[in-house]
This record gives structure tokens, C-alpha cells and sequence, in this order.
């Protein structure tokens, strides 16, 4: 086990008597400075720092009051050795307070002498260097620029400071002090990776994702010398191939962050070389894709591995390669000689999503100041880490930090009143240093404390749920993003850090959403979503919802349902079926370009919106509750004063009168309805600009080609009726129904027409995938499962009858079948009528037509069915159907009944 540092130098610095406290500051809480700095709230705010200082893990509360509290649990230390240096902590153990100003870390070793106090700090280090080493890295300087932005804008602000030159430092901030003296760039990385891993309490969130985390870190440790793994070089000339860089004299060269063209800012006429290690992270197979326009090439380990030369539009080739863990050099070159200019250099790890290359670089070890001297190498000496972990256990480390060694956890010996018997006197509230635990608490602290351990002594009463959702509120910071009442909100001097890519939204877009009556607004699964995994639902305000972690902030779900649902506005019971396809219909045409134009400014799915970019459709009856979504559609106002969201509803009073009768409850939940398909709902009409919408008028229109959900060699079909068809010829069959809108025929009328176009209307009612007519030994024989071709289908296309209907033609064997389908409208609705006529030689013997094949079909009066409670079916013909369960689904089948040659059945579709 080894350290690069010598502790000799470090154990005189510590033999420190008496310390110098001049620097310390009480410790900081915000929740505590926010709101009960001033003394306002001294129980409450005592109640808080009881938690967040910890101290029940020493004297122990009832189960009430240590519920009610919720301690802050220490860091877990059972790898501190690999993220943090040593020298921090033995500074750190002697005087916490003087190293870091405002922690809440207290000075165990206070308890001891100042003679042994230098001696328990090198020994406990001793026992903490044994859970692992660290490693020197310099941040990259790209890395760190990409990080003060990162730092600036995600919500970084809201708890810590701006660390920009002229910042003022605010006393509702978590002072940071100064990251490169604790943390390495890989141990902070780590940390802020997953900072409840080692921080399990939540009071750091996890905010950063991806490469966020390095870049970050960088950032903080930009103190550090900067240095960068990647190098580029700069080449001026005309080549219609790669040239021999060897014998070129490069414009410029530097360090560079990524692999690609923006390190230049010339057009045509140049060439790039990038040198740099890739760090390979484990043994296995890797995948290696260079694109460019023009030529490139791509070399690692001094073997070309991909060669994509000359000039050439954007081009990428690929190759795997084998790779073992390690450092392995590469190199990749590039030329443009004119038009478009692109390069981009990708690698898959097996099991692994593609990354860029410039992923792997390889961060060089930080090469020391001129003059300075290396640190002495240093072996963790077993008899003082053996000391260290008796002192661990019995100082009171133990009490607060997990700590596992071999996996059993290092057991605490040290012991503390009760918080009931405590005095509210002396011990840890003491403010000068003595034979506790110094905290150096400020004089409020000590009162609001003192008002804590009075109550303590008393049995404690049940809070109202709104004063717990307050406290839990301030003890993870909530209110330093989001208002909830009078209480909270962004504080004046943070709110110009919170920024939105969307002026037009206002402050809308930019500031978190008020949490008042958010318990009756949110779904509580959604709720639960967010406080499990955060959330980025506006991607076009900055600030980003952390993962706070579920068993911290998962009571809020209930208590917030609770209040709220309690004080909710109920709104009016509306008798929909959210699962009708019609009623989703109608809430398509309202959010569309011929309804309320939602799709004006509101995305839908992965589509933009036409006007600005406001929170997807899709998402919003997983996030909100229905009876909310009702009232707010009713009177946006009145639960976001001055949003820009419209009233849709002035009054109540629909705008739409030929929509559900203008009803404007029965609108609201239709939308509702529709979007309850989610990212699957068909798309609103006037959602996408530039399509080639194919109508009918008077007389059917056809489009063939290929079909989402009827296969390359699809029929499509339009009627003036609105209603559409699309028939599967490779399959000899039909595929769907669907109403409203046919199709767009832009996808597959310009550019290169690549893909399904699936229908542009609504209400899609899908025909089991299969023959439709086959012969069968008896009435309960399994359905064939054969494909058409296999069943001797044959396609004979199809006749054009009155005002362009189609007549479809097929064969199977001998039998010869029509199908013709013809929009019927009556005074209710517009309905499919659908027409078999089957021709055959003679008789055939055990002929069944599969009509319907659905989870529920229940007979009604007349030949009519009601399929899965939703729709309806009516057949006709002269063999009676017969309802059958097969492969755990209901199917409808009609026998055939061929006389003179011939038979017919018709069937009916109102769906």
C-alpha cells in the first residue's frame, strides 16, 4: 500500500499546540441559515440541526423524534483511499474546522490532548490508507472549460457558490474550501459520479451524467496544472489523398479536447494529424468507426487499422479489433480538400454503446513544478493503521462513518447519553474546545439546539404532514429551486444563474416548476420516478432535477398527496371511456393545427414543436394527475399566474362546438385520453410541416408502397368518408382500418423515399396477422399458421369499381374470393361495409372464414358482436359464425357455405 507523500512533513506541521482556530466558521446548513439563522423557529430550526449535524448517531432519540429528524448519515469511508488524499485528511482529523470553514464534520479528536492529538490523526490515517491508493492525474484543460460551464448552468448554483472571479460568497451556500487539496481528478470523477454511493443521505444529489462528472471535476481542480492527452497538428495545402505528414511542416499545433474538425477554423484546403494514448478500460472487443468528408485514417498502436482515404462525401467504415486493458497509442489523420468538411471517430465497447474516441483519451500524470521535489514514496505501517482502527472505533468515528473491512463494518465503542438526558448544556454545545466533540456552533445554533433537547425530553406529538413536507423541504434544500406557498423560491442573488436556451418562454423557462399543491398534481409513480432517477423533462431550461434517492425523500409521495388532494379544486366527473378510440380521435383533432394548435408549442415525442419548445404532450398523463390536468386546461391562470399557456376554455366555454358536441369538459378528457398512448399516440395533425398529404374528395384514392403495419407491397386506400384501408399483398391480406387523415406521401415522394410511412390518421384497428380463409378438419381445429404462400394464396390485384373503389382479388386453390370494402355513413356514424364473394367449382368441404380474433367477442341481438367492450361487428351469410377460444384468444368464425358455385358473406365494421 503506497502514498506518494512524505507524512514526515506533515506530522510537524501537525504537532500544531495550541491550533489556530482564527479561520473557523459554525457549521453551514442551509436549510438552518435560510430560515432560522436569525433565531425565527428556534424547535424547528433545532430539530434540523440535530439531523443534519448528526448527532443521534451518538445520543440516541425515541423512534418518533429520530424519524421526525432524519439524521444526515456521514460518508461512507469503505474506499476512501481511493478518492481522497491522505494529506487532506490528517489536516483534516487534527481541525476540521480550521481546514474546512463551515463543515459539519466536528473534532473528535478534540476529546484527546494536543500532544496525541498530531499521533490519532497519523494513525487513523494509517487505518484509512488501507482501503485503497489514489492516482495523480492532471485535469485537461478543455475538460475544465467544458466544466465551468457545466458547473454554471446545471444547477451546481443552487447549493454552492459561483466560483468565477468577483463572485460573492453567500451564507446559504456548502463552502466546497479548496477541492484540489482532498480530492484527486479520479476520486472526485468517482464521487460526483454517483455522489450517493459514498453519501448515501441525498444532501448531494446526483446531478451529473455521462463525461459531466470529469469535465466538472476538472473544473474545480483547475488549481491543479492543466495538461491534455490529445494533441493535434495543423496542415495547409491541396491533396486529392492523404499526405505523408512527415514530411510536412505543421501551421500550429496544441492540445485539443475532441477529435474532430472544430480545433480549426479553415474550410477547405487543410489536413489534421491527432496523436494522443487511449486508455483502454478492460480486455474484449472494441469497435472502430472512422466517418469523413473527405479522407481519414485511423492507426493504433502503429498499425493502420482503418484507412478511409481520398475525397469523398461522408463516408464511415468500421473494424473490430481485440484489445487488451492498457495504455495503447493511436493516431488519426485527416485531409479536406473542398465543399462539406467532417470527421468523426467512434468506438464501441462490447456491451457498450458507441462513444466517441476522444472518450478514451488517456489523462497524462501531472509532471511536477520546476524545482519541486517528487514525494517520498509511503508504506502504511500495519502496527499504527491497527492503532488507527482502535482509535476509530472508540474516538467516535465508528459512531457516524460506515467503514468495512473483509466486509464486516468497523464497530462503534463509543458511547453518549441519551438525547432525553442531555442538560442543553455544555458537551458538544460548548464553544470553545474541551472534551467533546467541537462543533463551533454559532450562538443561535446553541439556542436552537438547547430548544431541540428540551423538547426531547417530552413525548413526542404527532407534526402536521404540511410542517414535515416543510422540513423535509429545507433539509434537502428543495427551496433553494422551488417555492411551495410563501415559503422558498429562488433567492435573488441565484436567479440570474439559472438560465433557459428559450427567452421566449420567460421565466417559465428557466425557473424550477412552484411545488404548491404539487401532491394533486403529480401522478405518484411519476413522483416517484423523479425522487429514484431526477429528471430532464424541459430540455430547454438549464437547471436539471437531481436524483435525490428514494428512501430519502420517498415519504414526500404520500404527505404530498395527502395535503394536497385535500385542498384540490375537484373537477366535474366526466363519463368517458379514456380507452375509446374515438374519443382519442376527437383529442388528436384539439391539439392539432385544426383545434387549439397545442402542437404550436408543445413537442410531441422526439418531434419540435412549430413555435417554441414547451414540455412534450407525450409525457403528460404519466406526469399528471387527470383531475388536474382538467382544471389547470381550464384556468392555466389561476395555477401559474402569468404563464403564456392560454385559456383554451374562456369561461369554460368550448371554441369547438363541433368537436363532442362542445362539451368542454368531455374535450379536456379527450385530449387526456389521447395522450395517454404516449410516445405511441399518433401524431397531430399540423405537427409536421413539409408533408404531401394524399385526400380524397370524390372519388377513392390509392397509394402503394410501403406501409407501417402492411409490408412493402402495401394497398393503401382513402374515401371520401374519412375513413382508409391498407391491404397486404405480399401477404395476401388485409392489415388495418383507420380513420381520418390516409397518408403523407412526402417521405416516399422526395429525397430517397427510405421507409414505412405509417397511416396519418387516427384510430387504427389492426387485422391479426394470417390467411383469413382456410379449410379446417373441424370447428375447434387450431388455426393455421401458415403464411399465405404456404396456403397456396395468389394475389390477382384488383378492379376499380364506382368512384375508384377497389375490388381486391385473391385465390386459394380453386377458390377464387373478392373483397370489396365500401364506407357506409348512417345518421349516428360513417362505418365499414365489407364484401366476400367466394367462387369456387364446387362444394369445398370445411371452409372457414376467421372474421375476428380479439381477447373478449360477446354475441349481441342480430348478428351483431361487441368486440373487447369497445366496438362492433355485424355478419351476414348463410352459415352461422361461431364464437371459439383458441391460443388464449376469442375468435369469430363464419362457416362457408358455397352454393352454384358461389357464396357471400358481408360484415360490417363501426368502430
Amino acid at each position: 500500500m503506497r502514498r506518494g507523500f512524505s507524512f514526515l512533513f506533515l506530522s510537524m506541521m501537525l504537532a500544531w499546540a495550541p491550533l489556530v482556530v482564527a479561520q473557523e466558521a459554525p457549521p453551514r446548513v442551509i436549510g438552518y441559515e435560510r430560515f432560522h439563522a436569525s433565531g425565527d423557529q428556534a424547535l424547528r430550526g433545532g430539530q434540523l440541526l440535530l439531523g443534519e449535524l448528526n448527532c443521534t448517531s451518538c445520543h440516541a432519540a425515541d423512534a418518533a423524534l429520530a424519524s421526525a429528524v432524519q439524521k444526515k448519515p456521514a460518508p461512507i469511508l469503505d474506499s476512501v483511499g481511493n478518492r481522497v488524499k491522505m494529506q487532506y485528511l490528517m489536516k483534516f482529523l487534527a481541525d476540521p474546522q480550521t481546514v474546512k470553514p463551515g463543515t459539519t464534520m466536528p473534532g473528535v479528536l478534540h476529546t484527546l490532548p494536543d500532544a496525541e492529538r498530531a499521533a490519532a490523526a497519523e494513525a487513523i490515517v494509517h487505518f484509512l490508507a488501507t482501503t485503497g491508493t489514489t492516482q495523480e492525474t492532471s485535469p485537461l484543460r478543455q475538460a475544465a472549460m467544458r466544466g465551468e460551464k457545466i458547473y454554471h448552468e446545471v444547477g451546481c448554483l443552487a447549493c454552492h457558490d459561483s466560483r468565477k472571479e468577483g463572485a460573492v460568497a453567500l451564507p446559504t451556500s456548502i463552502p466546497l474550501g479548496t477541492p484540489s487539496r482532498k480530492y484527486t481528478l479520479a476520486g472526485l470523477t468517482e464521487f460526483l459520479s454517483d455522489p450517493l454511493k459514498v453519501r448515501p443521505g441525498g444532501r448531494m444529489p446526483h446531478l451529473l451524467n455521462g463525461t459531466d462528472a470529469r469535465d466538472v471535476a476538472s473544473y474545480l481542480l483547475n488549481d491543479l496544472p492543466l495538461a491534455s492527452g490529445l494533441q493535434f497538428a495543423y496542415y495547409e495545402g491541396t491533396w486529392d489523398k492523404l499526405p505523408d505528414f512527415s514530411k510536412l511542416t505543421p501551421k500550429s499545433t496544441g492540445d485539443a479536447s475532441v477529435i474532430d474538425v472544430s480545433v480549426v477554423k479553415a474550410k477547405e484546403n487543410f489536413a489534421l494529424r491527432f496523436d494522443g494514448l487511449l486508455q483502454i478500460p478492460a480486455d474484449g472487443n472494441y469497435l472502430f468507426l472512422i466517418g469523413s468528408d473527405d479522407g481519414s485514417r485511423l492507426s493504433i498502436d502503429g498499425k493502420v487499422l482503418i484507412d478511409n482515404d481520398g475525397v469523398h462525401p461522408f463516408s464511415q467504415k468500421r473494424k473490430p479489433l481485440k484489445l487488451k486493458a492498457g495504455l495503447i497509442p493511436f493516431v488519426v489523420e485527416y485531409f479536406e480538400a473542398a465543399g462539406e468538411e467532417q470527421l468523426q471517430v467512434l468506438v464501441e465497447r462490447e456491451g457498450h454503446p458507441q462513444q466517441s474516441l476522444s472518450d478514451f483519451v488517456a489523462i497524462p500524470a501531472p509532471k511536477p513544478a520546476a524545482g519541486s521535489e517528487t514525494p517520498a514514496e509511503f508504506v502504511v505501517k500495519p502496527e499504527l493503521a491497527a492503532k488507527g482502527r482502535e482509535l476509530f472505533a472508540s474516538v467516535g468515528c465508528a459512531n457516524c462513518h460506515q467503514l468495512k473491512i473483509g466486509g464486516e463494518a468497523v464497530a462503534a465503542k463509543a458511547t453518549a447519553p441519551a438525547l432525553s438526558a442531555l442538560k442543553g448544556e455544555g458537551g458538544c454545545l460548548e464553544s470553545s474546545r474541551g472534551k467533546t466533540p467541537y462543533y463551533a456552533l454559532g450562538a443561535v445554533q446553541r439556542t436552537s439546539l438547547v430548544e431541540a433537547i428540551k423538547a426531547a425530553k417530552q413525548p413526542a406529538a404527532e407534526q402536521p404532514k404540511e410542517e414535515l413536507i416543510s422540513a423535509q423541504m429545507a433539509r434537502f434544500n428543495c427551496y433553494a429551486c422551488h417555492a411551495r406557498g410563501e415559503i422558498g423560491g429562488i433567492e435573488q442573488a441565484r436567479n440570474p444563474h439559472f438560465l433557459s436556451d428559450m427567452p421566449e418562454m420567460g421565466d417559465e423557462g428557466r425557473i424550477p416548476p412552484a411545488l404548491t399543491g404539487v401532491g394533486a398534481k403529480l401522478q405518484p409513480e411519476w413522483l416517484k420516478t423523479v425522487f429514484a432517477e431526477g429528471a430532464k423533462d424541459r430540455p430547454y431550461m438549464f437547471t436539471r432535477m437531481p436524483r435525490f434517492g428514494l428512501e430519502n425523500v420517498g415519504t414526500l409521495i404520500d404527505q404530498l398527496a395527502e395535503v394536497d388532494l385535500a385542498k384540490a379544486k375537484a373537477a366535474p366527473k366526466v363519463d368517458v371511456d379514456l380507452a375509446d378510440k374515438k374519443l382519442k380521435a376527437a383529442g388528436r383533432r384539439l391539439v392539432g393545427s385544426q383545434g387549439y394548435s397545442c402542437v404550436k408549442c408543445h413537442t410531441f415525442a422526439d418531434k419540435k414543436a412549430t413555435g417554441i419548445q414547451a414540455l412534450s404532450m407525450t409525457t403528460m398523463t404519466k406526469r399528471l394527475r387527470p383531475e388536474w390536468f382538467h382544471n389547470y386546461l381550464l384556468n392555466p391562470q389561476e395555477f401559474r399566474p402569468g404563464t403564456r399557456m392560454p385559456a383554451a376554455w374562456p369561461g369554460g366555454v368550448s371554441q369547438l362546438p363541433s368537436i363532442l358536441e362542445g362539451n368542454s369538459d368531455k374535450q379536456i378528457m379527450s385530449i387526456y385520453a389521447y395522450l395517454t398512448d404516449g410516445d405511441q399516440a399518433t401524431l397531430p395533425i399540423g405537427l409536421v410541416t413539409g408533408k404531401m398529404e394524399l385526400i380524397a374528395f370524390d372519388e377513392a384514392v390509392m397509394y402503394r408502397n410501403f406501409i407501417e403495419g402492411a409490408g412493402s407491397r402495401a394497398i393503401g386506400v382513402g374515401y371520401a368518408e374519412k375513413l382508409n384501408l391498407a391491404f397486404d399483398a405480399n401477404n395476401v391480406r388485409m392489415a388495418m382500418f383507420w380513420q381520418g387523415s390516409f397518408i403523407d406521401a412526402a417521405r416516399h415522394w422526395t429525397g430517397r423515399g427510405v421507409g414505412y410511412e405509417p397511416p396519418l390518421g387516427d384510430n387504427v384497428l389492426k387485422f391479426p396477422e394470417g390467411i383469413a380463409f382456410a379449410k379446417l378438419a373441424a370447428a375447434d381445429t387450431a388455426w393455421p399458421g401458415e403464411s399465405a404462400e404456404q396456403a397456396g394464396y395468389r394475389f390477382l390485384g384488383y378492379r376499380l369499381g364506382e368512384l375508384r373503389k377497389p375490388t381486391f382479388r385473391y385465390a386459394m386453390g380453386d377458390v377464387v374470393i373478392s373483397d370489396y370494402v365500401n364506407p357506409v355513413a348512417d345518421s349516428d356514424a360513417v362505418y365499414f361495409s365489407r364484401q366476400f364473394t367466394l367462387e369456387a367449382p364446387g362444394a369445398v368441404e370445411g371452409l372457414y372464414y376467421r372474421a375476428i380474433v380479439a381477447s373478449k367477442i360477446e354475441a349481441k341481438e342480430g348478428g351483431t358482436y361487441l368486440i373487447d367492450d369497445k366496438w362492433t361487428t355485424k355478419i351476414t351469410s348463410a352459415g352461422k359464425p361461431v364464437i371459439r377460444s383458441s391460443g388464449g384468444k376469442s375468435e369469430l368464425l363464419v362457416p362457408v357455405v358455397i352454393e352454384n358455385g358461389k357464396a357471400q358473406i358481408t360484415q360490417t365494421y363501426d368502430w
